[in-house]
């Protein structure tokens, strides 16, 4: 609603409204010809309206440049305009002036009050009040039916003009009886205008504040004071059937042939009033919605989310009662809607709800929501689930989880009538749609910590098996050793060539397997017999390690580049072993070619990125993975030695510091090997 009427006549050069008069009250002024005018202290005109314009006959911007005492044509001063006000105290004053105009010199009375600056002024004069004022032509008794039937058009005119309004009008006396009322009246709070007019304005006004309203009047007629804000307040009014009315008023006073009045424009602000409670609402459910989605991501107690859910919908949809119910299909009680979480009422462990003529059950069979306005009409239930009030008249259920095997439902009640709005529905879909997902996300959790546990477990055994088989192998591979070794001294001069073939092959054989045993016994020890995480220098790590393979190194005439190696926190051991392992096979499968091998290091995000790098034979994209696995060989032994476990051996120790591990190669284009090592050490 746009503030209401005030004596203040500001305007703009156009002619619109530049201070806080209504357009309305501008336009009734207007329509009547009633000149109004507002002067600053120091005599300047600010404002006036086009009828005073037409009355003295200068422009606006004529009358700017003018004081307003020369348009006065007797001895008449601003001070003694002002000292009359002062001793009316805070009730406006009418005087008698000529005006002089333009032409002539024009009979008038000038009804005057004062009204507070709303300006910044600097210093006192910016704090003092203007005057305001209204300019009447004065007629002679000669124009006495001249001045009768003028009225009468000004009064039609109004008349018109309030009748036309979409607000409603009513000017009231000092007793707060009602003398006029506008049709809106009607409209806006069902009285009749004419029954209204002669009758007190306390009808139109909620009994609990009649005697604010006539305390406060009274107060006013006596001090002057106003203890609300004219311009615009949100007050009640009383409609004829009872039921209060959210109104924007806009107050104020005026004198008229020496009586003084009471003037009130306002207009039905339930629209809005309705639109801000909507949104209200929509704000706590989406702000809801919200804190239950973060509690649902931080907690991983069931009960402890559902109880939540209850109180913040009860909370959200001001309604009494909440309950979520867990859909058993083979429960103790064979199948039912197991109570889970309550709001708003008791209920016993165990609680259950039918699946067959139950709230919630059709709820699940119709895979949409059953929203009940009012149990005393709805004939498909008797009531709530296991709510057990008897005053429950309204209600919402919805399904929790997917139509075709949903968990369980959500339901909702209330001791009022109510019409649920589309968005309360939907809040409470929403509502059901975080729960159903965080019950299914805590469901995989614990499948997958469950996984997690029995894998570990698996693998524990598997080292253990693996220890146990190559320590147990150890014992009877050392008898066939000796006992070949035996054959050899003892019976060598025996044997012919192909005896004594036999026997080597017998021998590297043995040898062979214990390498391997070996291998695989190391490899089972990766994650059980690693030594802690500490600070490494990954370049004294290379320059250990360069220096074991020196002997190596000399034989193949190779070349080992470095770039500067960070410090990472590992186990010293392993990395030793990794760096040893990588460099050993690059100088070993670097073909016809001297060895030419490089190392280099990256920051990559939260990790270092380790390649090496050679110029050897290469690897074939298919068997990139291959090479990882334990026992896989790429050649023959007659052409390279080793056993196949490596490079399964990096790979472990990789990702026991949180890396991994990969290759890249082309056959006959070398090989770089990358793993990678966090920055800040794995938990």
């Amino acid at each position: 609603m746009e503030p209401g009427p005030s004596n203040d006549p500001s305007v703009s050069e156009e002619g619109a409204t530049a201070g806080p008069i209504a357009d309305r009250m501008e336009g009734l002024l207007e329509a009547a010809d009633i000149a109004c005018f507002r002067v600053m202290p120091a005599g300047t005109i600010a404002a006036v309206n086009d009828a005073f314009t037409r009355l003295t006959g200068y422009t606006r911007a004529e009358l700017r440049e003018r004081s307003f005492e020369t348009l006065f044509d007797d001895e008449t001063t601003l001070e003694s305009l002002g000292s009359d006000l002062e001793q009316a105290g805070s009730t406006p004053t009418s005087t008698p002036i000529p005006i002089r105009t333009k032409t002539d010199v024009v009979p008038c009375t000038v009804h005057l009050e004062r009204q507070p600056q709303d300006g910044d002024g600097e210093g006192d004069a910016g704090q003092q009040p203007s005057i305001t004022g209204i300019v009447r032509r004065r007629t002679s008794a000669a124009d006495s039916t001249v001045k009768s039937q003028s009225d009468l058009t000004y009064g039609r005119t109004f008349e018109a003009l309030a009748d036309a309004l979409p607000d409603g009008i009513i000017v009231l006396d000092t007793n707060s009886d009602i003398q006029y009322a506008n049709p809106a009246v009607e409209r806006i709070l069902g009285y009749d205008p004419d029954e209204l007019v002669g009758s007190s304005k306390v009808k139109i006004i909620p009994e609990r504040l009649r005697q604010t309203h006539l305390s406060a009047l009274q107060r006013y007629l006596d001090t002057g004071e106003r203890h609300i804000n004219w311009t615009y307040v949100e007050l009640p009014g009383q409609h004829t059937d009872g039921h209060e009315v959210p109104l924007g008023v806009s107050l104020n006073d005026f004198t008229y042939e020496g009586d003084r009045y009471f003037v009130g424009l306002f207009r039905d602000i339930s629209p809005r009033k309705e639109a801000e409670r909507t949104l209200t609402e929509k704000v706590v459910q989406l702000e809801s919605v919200s804190y239950l989605g973060r509690n649902a991501l931080e907690s991983a107690d069931t009960d402890e989310l559902l109880e939540k859910a209850t109180e913040l919908v009860a909370a959200a949809l001001d309604a009494e009662y909440a309950a979520i119910f867990e859909h058993e299909v083979a429960g103790p009680d064979g199948e039912a809607l197991r109570l889970r979480a309550n709001t708003g009422f008791d209920a016993a462990d165990g609680t259950t709800a039918s699946v067959t003529d139950s709230i919630g059950a059709a709820a699940m069979a119709d895979d949409a929501p059953v929203v009940i306005e009012d149990f005393e009409t709805e004939n498909r239930f008797d009531g709530p689930s296991v709510v057990d009030d008897p005053d429950v008249r309204s209600g919402i259920t919805v399904t929790v989880g997917p139509a075709t095997d949903p968990w369980g439902v959500l339901d909702v009640y209330d001791t009022r009538r109510r019409e649920f709005a589309d968005h309360d529905v939907d809040f409470l879909e929403s509502v059901a749609t975080i729960l159903a997902t965080a019950i299914e996300r805590q469901r995989y959790e614990r499948q997958l910590n469950e996984t997690v546990s029995d894998l570990e477990a698996s693998n524990e055994r598997l080292e253990q098996f693996a220890y146990a088989a190559s320590h147990d192998l150890q014992e009877p591979l050392r008898m066939v050793s000796s006992y070949l070794q035996l054959i050899e001294g003892r019976y060598a001069d025996e044997l012919d060539a192909d005896g004594r073939e036999f026997i080597e092959y017998a021998v590297d054989g043995a040898d062979r397997m214990r390498e391997m045993i070996d291998g695989l016994l190391e490899y089972s020890r990766i994650d059980s017999q690693g030594d802690p995480f500490e600070p490494v220098d990954l370049d004294a790590v290379l320059e250990d390690v360069l220096t074991d393979l020196q002997v190596m190194i000399d034989r193949q005439d190779a070349e080992i580049t470095a770039e500067a190696l960070p410090e990472v926190t590992g186990d010293s051991r392993q990395l030793r072993q990794l760096f040893q392992n990588l460099l050993s096979n690059a100088i070993e499968y670097s073909g016809d070619e001297p060895p030419r091998v490089h190392l280099s290091a990256e920051h990559n995000g939260r990790n270092w990125e380790i390649s090496v790098r050679d110029e050897g034979i290469g690897i074939d994209p298919d068997d990139q993975d291959r090479v990882f696995r334990v026992f896989q060989r790429l050649h023959s032994r007659e052409e390279y030695d080793g056993t196949g476990i490596g490079l399964a051996l990096c790979r472990r120790i990789v990702e026991r510091h949180g890396g991994r591990i990969w290759v890249d190669s082309e056959p006959g284009e070398g090989s770089t090997f990358s793993f990678t090592i966090p920055v800040e050490a794995p938990q």
